[in-house]
């Protein structure tokens, strides 16, 4: 006992004089927990490298709907008389350019517009005569707005009616162009047939896709009570005789009953009734027994479904 004592003093002398000398004294331990941590980590290393968690990226992505847009006719144009352009015409391609186009190409026409931070490729220097995919001529460029350019962030332009898109590839060209190409005779026919301009052009009606939903979901729903209601109409009518012979006729009687809502040229003649049945016979909801049917139980049933559709 009396040993050990001395021992712990002789230690604690040492270090008092020698600071060093615990370090020396730890270090073995030190290093077994080091090596156990390790040997630990490397064990779960799956577990670890699962339970990280990833960056996160705010989705900014907006969604938006269709505008409605009325349907209207544009009306033909002679390419030719534009193969020049006019003071209203280069102010039209100005405002058309501060409105669409400056955002992304800057006012200078030089590019590095405020929009176009992040873009790959930049938008292009209208300046230089480089690298330009259609051609710097009236019909390059209105090819340019008319289509896009696939793999950049050049999107068509094709909404705008062609008199616009003639007044902004004259605006750039005279704009920022010391040395635009002379247009050819030829190479404006070619435009014209490309793009039927002298043919004019029909834009359709657009409308939202939440609208379109609720209508067709209106339309159908309207047809499903139809259904319903002369089904039922049919059903409850035990003393017809027209009524009896539809029954017998028929396998699905609410498929029979919608067939008829979702058409009308049945209803222009007997003939075409029969037709009209025959033709999708087991698709409709009639069945075999139609073929047994005479002339006057044809009339009779055409009359009375025509009476009540």
């Amino acid at each position: 006992m009396l040993d050990i004592k001395k021992k712990i003093e002789e230690a604690k002398t040492e270090i008092e004089q020698n600071p060093g000398a615990l370090f020396g004294m730890l270090y073995p331990y030190v290093l077994v927990v080091i090596v156990i941590i390790g040997l630990y980590y490397v064990a779960n290393l799956d577990d670890v490298t699962d339970k990280k968690v990833p960056a996160f990226i705010p989705d900014t992505t907006i969604v938006t709907d269709l505008a409605v847009v009325e349907s209207s006719t544009i009306p033909p144009i002679d390419i030719f008389n534009y193969k020049q352009p006019s003071d209203e015409l280069l102010l039209k391609g100005k405002e058309l350019y501060n409105g669409i186009c400056a955002s992304c190409h800057n006012e200078t026409g030089a590019g590095g517009g405020p929009a176009s931070v992040g873009l790959n490729p930049a938008p292009r220097n209208f300046k230089s005569s480089e690298g330009w995919k259609n051609g710097r001529t009236l019909s390059g460029i209105y090819t340019t707005l008319q289509e896009g350019i696939e793999g950049s962030s050049m999107i068509a332009y094709d909404y705008l009616p062609p008199e616009d898109r003639i007044a902004l590839a004259h605006y750039i060209r005279n704009e920022f162009m010391t040395d635009a190409p002379i247009e050819s005779d030829d190479e404006l026919a070619a435009l014209d047939q490309l793009y039927n301009l002298s043919s004019g052009m029909e834009i359709p009606a657009q409308i939202p896709v939440a609208s379109a939903k609720k209508i067709i979901l209106n339309e159908v729903k309207k047809k499903t009570e139809k259904t319903e209601y002369l089904f039922n109409l049919i059903e409850s009518n035990r003393t017809e005789r027209s009524s009896k012979l539809f029954k017998n006729i028929v396998d699905n009687g609410k498929l029979a009953v919608s067939s008829l809502i979702n058409s009308n040229t049945w209803k222009n003649s007997k003939s075409q009734f029969i037709n009209f049945i025959t033709l999708n016979v087991n698709q409709n909801g009639f069945n075999g027994r139609i073929f047994n049917l005479s002339d006057d139980e044809w009339t009779s049933l055409y009359n009375y479904l025509r009476s009540n559709f």
